[in-house]
């Protein structure tokens, strides 16, 4: 999974189909986002993954992250089974989601996006 940021905007894309062809907006390319796996900021950012029978439990950090107008995560997106699940957030919601798994067993990945601290990653195996 690729995801991208505008430098100026901040609009956020993901390419689905990478044909070697730089994605650009605002007339500008946009810049790939690279996933952090570790916080020094109190793990603010860091998902926190558990899972419950067919359940993903994802919650945005082990200190809960703040989910204001000027600062929140704005989606959590899991990957695994083929798929690509998303929630997107609003500075009304808490930071945490709930995917079903079905009977998937293997590596799930999460990410989530903070639109002030970028893109986050953490995998778990069901």
């Amino acid at each position: 999974m690729k995801l991208y940021v505008c430098p100026i905007c901040g609009n956020v894309v993901e390419k689905i189909v990478d044909k070697g062809v730089p994605v650009v907006c605002c007339g500008k390319p946009m810049v790939e986002l690279t996933a952090n796996t570790t916080d020094g900021a109190l793990e603010k950012h860091v998902p926190v993954l558990s899972i419950d029978g067919d359940k993903l439990h994802v919650k945005v950090g082990e200190v809960s992250h703040p989910m204001t107008d000027e600062h929140l995560i704005t989606t959590i997106i899991a990957v695994f089974n083929n798929q690509v699940l998303r929630v997107d957030l609003t500075s009304a919601d808490q930071p945490e989601a709930v995917f079903a798994m079905g009977d998937y067993k293997g590596t799930i990945e999460v990410y989530e996006y903070c639109n002030l601290h970028g893109l986050w990653k953490a995998t778990i195996e069901s």
